[in-house]
């Protein structure tokens, strides 16, 4: 995680921004002796706080210390939480909650909250829970805290000063805990929460840093492995997309191609078989007229059967002639039919040839001797050599099957012509005959030739326009099959009939068919060789290269959040320590002022001691096993004292009376160099006699001009000081009450 350093710590200086808030009012209700609901004004710059001991005076500065977020029970004279409680008396039974409430005048603003009254309000309840509440809005412990800080009131609470506390400040106060009072009383407590939030923050940030390193070396693999299976997936998609082009293109353009050979095939078959129809149609008709003309002939009985004799001959001529043009047409066709040859091998022979082969290799397998096995293999050389020899000289017989087809059809095909000559003959004879006895038969019977011829001419025309068409059909039966072949292989691969709807991009310039065949064969190996990749993996490597992007930009930010809050705790230091040294300077010169106030002259002066601080390095362990400690020297402040008309070697040689005063200059000091919102003195001048009670509440006055000012007091001279004054009483119920004296009242009460 990124911690953002928004806090400007170059721009909080010395001063407080609190300084002179009015303290309003103090509500309590149910917190010790306070059963019912209290309230304390403080219109005054001093108000006093009067009563007999074991009367509730305490609890008033013990609610104050509670509401401020003190969690030390032993500070409140409690072992439990439930022991701050009003516990019930014979008369007022017990509560299951205590409250107390701080309201502070925040119309100029100083704290920084917005509204014109601020209420800080904590709440306890019989089972242990706090709730702390600002201006009526529930908030946490943390934000009090933050908020005292800014207000000049911390954790060690120099503003609220009880009974003893003074000359523990003096007397047992160790050099660290007076400095941590003096950087509170300055108003550093701030800084040193800042600090060690960006500490903790520094810390986290480099727990994450070690995360993020920690995450990124255990992804930079993966994401390798992931990036070259997401490339051979993207290269598969690739070739499934240019595979999927070409064969668009190659089914979509073989189709075409098909439908285009299709179209010219029947284009050129068409006129062919109608040609025939209408040669059959010629040929028809000139029967018809032939049939015509022998029905006019009217001869005798002979010239009669000469005719029939001749119509015969005539038809079996013309049966011959078509014969002999079919006979024709299919020796053209069996001429341009491929020859097959038909090798007979004598197995006889080759199986002899064999046996002798597997005898010599047996002989070699058996002979270990090199010599005579190179002698062995040469003898199998020579023979095989042999029978290769004898298989090209004779034991192999070629036939050629295309030839005897042909020679078959040429043999009838004289046949039919040596038979046309004799039809042609006896034709010839028999016309001859007829020409003979009748001229006009003559007449008719040339007819009949041309007519004949006709027929003739017609007949070898229709059978060239056969041949012809026959050639044409044969090469539709080609398209025919390479269609089907097409078709399969479209089928086989799964294809849908859509892509051949799809329009072709013509302007790219393909290859011929073959290199497109050659193309689709390479894809097809460069897609079984990728292998088949899940597509999950693809969305795996962008969802892990976006982690990976994510913690790259995670761990630069974390490392600019390292150097940014390492400066910030530098910048701390820094003014935490100019700070410090100006307000420990003043704080050094109002002490010795205020100690000379009060004792009458004398010094008192304020130095900065060095003391040792164990460190638990991260190699303790290492240090344990060798018995040595590590020890980080820290400054802190010790007090010394010079009385007048007196030699002091120390502060025990003090009296109490003595270690009184020299506290309360001390506190004074402070005060007065960094006032807080209010300063609440239990009993602080109990020790005084009556000549240095009058010094004390001189002091008093001076310091309400910076402050205000709330004094649990016995002391009748301090109780003069006081614009207000709230004695408390108790009753036989056990609660705690209060009584109101004005600045008169008060002065006539203790001039009895």
């Amino acid at each position: 995680m990124v911690y953002p350093c928004s806090f400007d710590a170059v721009s909080l200086r010395l001063e407080s921004a609190c300084t002179m808030l009015n303290l309003k009012r103090l509500e309590l209700s149910g917190f010790k002796s306070f059963a019912r609901s209290t309230t304390l004004e403080f219109p005054t710059s001093v108000a006093g706080v009067v009563g007999p001991n074991g009367s509730g005076k305490s609890n008033i500065s013990e609610g104050v210390r509670w509401v401020l977020g003190e969690q030390s029970m032993k500070s409140l004279r409690g072992k439990r939480g439930e022991d701050l409680i009003w516990s019930g008396s014979n008369i007022i039974p017990r509560m299951g909650k205590a409250s107390v409430t701080l309201v502070f005048d925040n119309k100029d603003r100083k704290i920084p909250v917005d509204f014109e009254e601020v209420s800080i309000m904590r709440k306890i309840f019989r089972d242990g829970v706090n709730e702390y509440y600002l201006n009526d809005s529930q908030v946490r412990l943390k934000d009090i805290v933050e908020l005292m800080a800014r207000m000049g009131l911390g954790d060690i609470k120099h503003n609220m000063i009880g009974q003893g506390e003074v000359d523990r400040i003096l007397m047992s106060a160790t050099p660290r805990e007076r400095r941590e009072l003096v950087e509170e009383a300055i108003g550093l407590k701030v800084y040193h929460i800042k600090k060690a939030e960006a500490e903790r923050k520094l810390n986290a940030s480099g727990e994450n840093l070690k995360n993020v390193e920690s995450l990124i070396r255990e992804l930079t693999p993966h994401i390798k492995f992931l990036k070259e299976q997401a490339k051979k997936a993207e290269s598969r998609q690739i070739y499934i997309e240019e595979l999927k082009t070409l064969e668009r293109y190659y089914f979509k353009k073989g189709f075409e191609d098909i439908e285009e050979a299709f179209r010219r095939i029947e284009a050129e078959k068409t006129p062919h078989e109608q040609r025939i129809k209408g040669l059959e149609a010629e040929i028809r008709e000139v029967f018809e007229k032939i049939r015509g003309l022998e029905g006019k002939s009217r001869d005798s009985e002979e010239v009669r059967e000469i005719r029939g004799r001749i119509a015969e001959l005539e038809g079996g001529e013309r049966t011959i002639s078509r014969d002999l043009g079919r006979i024709e047409g299919r020796i053209e066709a069996e001429k341009a039919k491929p020859k097959t040859v038909t090798r007979i091998i004598d197995l006889s022979y080759v199986k002899n040839a064999m046996l002798r082969f597997i005898n010599l290799v047996r002989e070699a397998e058996d002979d270990h001797e090199t010599d005579s096995l190179k002698k062995k293999v040469k003898i199998l050389r020579e023979h095989l050599e042999k029978f290769l020899t004898d298989m090209e000289k004779g034991s192999i017989e070629e036939e050629a099957s295309a030839n005897h087809e042909i020679e078959g059809l040429a043999k009838t095909e004289k046949e039919l012509q040596e038979q046309m000559k004799q039809v042609a003959t006896l034709l010839k004879e028999a016309k001859e005959a007829l020409y003979g006895k009748e001229k006009d038969y003559r007449l008719l019977q040339e007819e009949l030739r041309t007519l004949d011829r006709i027929i003739r001419e017609k007949e070898e025309e229709k059978t060239t326009v056969r041949e012809t068409l026959n050639r044409v059909l044969f090469e539709e039966e080609k398209i025919k099959l390479k269609y089907e072949e097409l078709e399969k292989e479209f089928q086989m691969l799964g294809l849908s009939r859509d892509i051949l709807k799809e329009p072709l991009d013509m302007s790219v310039s393909y290859e011929s068919e073959q290199d497109i065949r050659r193309k689709i064969e390479r894809l097809r190996v460069r897609l079984e060789e990728v292998g088949g990749i899940d597509d999950s993996v693809i969305v795996e490597y962008h969802e892990t290269e976006a982690r990976y992007a994510f913690l790259q930009k995670e761990l630069e930010d974390t490392r600019n959040a390292i150097l940014s809050l390492e400066e910030l705790i530098a910048t701390l230091d820094k003014t935490l320590k100019e700070n410090f040294e100006e307000g420990f300077s003043r704080i050094k010169e109002e002490f010795h002022n205020y100690f000379r106030v009060i004792f009458g002259g004398g010094r008192a002066m304020l130095k900065m001691v060095e003391y040792g601080r164990r460190k638990a390095p991260e190699d303790s362990e290492a240090l344990e096993e060798l018995g040595e400690e590590e020890e980080e020297l820290e400054e802190g402040i010790d007090i010394e004292v010079d009385l007048p008309k007196k030699r002091i070697k120390n502060l025990s040689m003090l009296s109490g009376g003595e270690r009184a005063l020299t506290s309360i200059a001390f506190l004074f000091a402070i005060v007065a160099v960094n006032p807080p919102p209010f300063l609440f003195l239990d009993e602080t001048d109990a020790a005084l006699d009556e000549a240095n009670s009058k010094r004390y509440a001189e002091i008093l006055k001076e310091l309400s001009k910076k402050t205000q000012l709330i004094v649990v007091t016995h002391n009748r001279e301090t109780m003069r000081v006081a614009g207000i004054l709230y004695g408390v009483t108790m009753g036989n119920d056990g609660v705690s009450k209060l009584l109101s004296l004005r600045l008169e009242e008060a002065e006539a009460y203790t001039n009895r």
